[in-house]
């Protein structure tokens, strides 16, 4: 039980002094009592909210060495940043063998596992059940977001590639489409965050993952902090009647942003090409592919939270300002 308290000058600032019932002693600097104070304005600033993509920064996506990511912890850390304020940033020059997109994966966090063990191989292989294994055009989309938790960080390593061959990845920025349909149509964008998507991915005697939740999430006070969209996997909807026609006009709309070609980063993967991306903001495909020999790409995914706590580690080390408020809490509802 608190006993009294009173303030007493500090080095820096005013601070306060709690003397506890049971003997303990707490000191607070005037600034950190200000930093986390209730008022709603307050708890309002203290909410992280990047900036959207522009058609400059699909010009110029951050493109970084992978030697200088792994060799040097100033520029392991502004990947880190990179990929917190854009979701997206791109590594060059990491050798092309099969494996090393590990390395550069624990450095951010533990590599998580799903069905296609810790590393799925993205080849061309009509026999593979897997959209991934084609080569046919592939929308925009959240991956696997028929999981409670979907992906995290996504890291794609290209191993090989046949240099005469025709197709791209591409990327969108689904924090831009979403803030784009909330101008267009509030309602539209208020239907997709109160009611829930179901999504579904089934593989006779493998798995049949099902899960419920709102295409875009938002925080208390409004912040789109993640979207999944997937029409592919998208499952009959359970949602009130009277919801069902402004939430398909918002859903429809939100899918012909996803497709808006002047809003879509492309980019030819080379080998030792690799692309850091966060699942619960941007969105991933590619073209149409046409080749005659062999294309081959590596997938890992690493969780948010790891990602985050190894921002704040490595900024420690480098006796740096670190930012311990929460960060986006992705597409959870």
């Amino acid at each position: 039980m608190l006993n009294h308290a009173q303030t007493a000058p500090g080095n820096d600032n005013e601070q306060v002094l709690v003397a506890w019932s049971d003997g303990h002693h707490g000191r607070f600097s005037s600034s950190w009592l200000r930093q986390y104070r209730y008022d709603h304005s307050a708890r309002r600033l203290r909410i992280f909210s990047p900036g959207l993509w522009t058609d400059e920064f699909r010009e110029n996506p951050p493109t970084v060495e992978f030697s200088r990511v792994i060799g040097t912890d100033a520029a392991f850390l502004n990947l880190l940043h990179v990929l917190r304020d854009h979701g997206l940033c791109f590594v060059r020059g990491a050798p092309a063998q099969p494996g090393i997109i590990t390395t550069l994966a624990r450095k951010i966090g533990c590599i998580q596992e799903n069905n296609f063990g810790l590393i799925q191989d993205l080849v061309v292989d009509q026999n593979l059940r897997s959209i991934a294994n084609d080569t046919n055009a592939l929308k925009p989309h959240t991956d696997e977001p028929y999981r409670a938790s979907p992906p995290g960080l996504i890291l794609l390593h290209c191993v090989e590639t046949d240099m005469t061959g025709v197709g791209s990845s591409t990327f969108l920025d689904r924090f831009e489409i979403a803030e784009a349909l909330r101008r267009e149509d509030p309602d539209g964008f208020t239907a997709l965050t109160r009611n829930n998507q179901a999504f579904r991915r089934h593989f006779a005697d493998d798995v049949d993952l099902i899960t419920e939740f709102p295409v875009i999430s938002t925080d208390e006070f409004g912040n789109v902090c993640g979207v999944r969209v997937n029409d592919r996997v998208a499952a009959p909807a359970c949602i009130p009647s009277g919801e069902i026609p402004v939430y398909y006009r918002g859903m429809r709309r939100l899918v012909q942003l996803a497709e808006d070609a002047d809003r879509i980063l492309n980019k030819t993967l080379r080998p030792g090409d690799i692309v850091v991306f966060d699942n619960h903001r941007i969105l991933q495909g590619r073209t149409q592919l046409t080749f005659k020999g062999r294309r081959w790409l590596q997938w890992v995914q690493v969780e948010r939270g790891d990602f985050y706590s190894t921002m704040r580690v490595m900024a420690d080390k480098l006796n740096l300002h670190r930012d311990a408020l929460p960060l986006l809490r992705g597409a959870y509802g």
